[in-house]
C-alpha cells in the first residue's frame, strides 16, 4: 500500500517537473532565452492544466494494464504521449490550425508530451517494481 501511495504522489510530481524542465530547454532552443520572469505563470497554468490531465493519465495506464500483459513498457509512455496532445489541441486549435505549429504551441507541447512520457514511464516501473515486490 505504501508502495501505491508513493507512485499516486510522486509519478504526477515527476511527470510535471519534467514538463517544465522540457519548456525550459525548448524556450532556450527557440528563443535563446532562460524561462526567467514566466516561471510563475508556466508553474500556475501548468500545474492547472496538469492537474486535469492527472486522472486521465491514471485511468489511461489503468485501462491499457488491464487489457494488456506485456509491452507495458511501449504501451503506457505511446498512450500517455498521445493523451498528452489534448490540452495542445484545446489551448491552441480555437485560433486556428496554424497556430497548433506556432513556437508558442511547441513550448507547451514540449511541456506536456515530456510529462507524459515520464509519467507513462513511472507507471511501467511502479507495476514492474510492485510485481517484483509482491511475487
Amino acid at each position: 500500500m505504501a508502495i501505491t501511495a508513493i507512485y499516486i504522489v510522486l509519478t504526477p510530481v515527476l511527470a510535471f517537473l519534467s514538463g517544465l524542465l522540457s519548456y525550459s530547454m525548448m524556450l532556450r532552443l527557440l528563443w535563446n532565452e532562460s524561462i526567467g520572469a514566466e516561471l510563475g505563470t508556466v508553474v500556475f497554468w501548468g500545474s492547472a492544466v496538469f492537474s486535469v490531465m492527472i486522472p486521465v493519465y491514471f485511468t489511461v495506464v489503468y485501462l491499457i494494464a488491464r487489457r494488456f500483459k506485456h509491452n507495458a513498457l511501449l504501451l503506457f509512455p505511446a498512450a500517455c504521449l498521445l493523451i498528452s496532445f489534448l490540452p495542445v489541441l484545446l489551448i491552441f486549435a480555437p485560433f486556428g490550425s496554424h497556430a497548433l505549429f506556432s513556437e508558442q504551441s511547441a513550448l507547451v507541447t514540449a511541456f506536456f508530451t515530456a510529462a507524459g512520457i515520464i509519467f507513462g514511464l513511472c507507471s511501467w516501473l511502479f507495476r514492474k517494481f510492485k510485481w517484483r515486490f509482491n511475487h
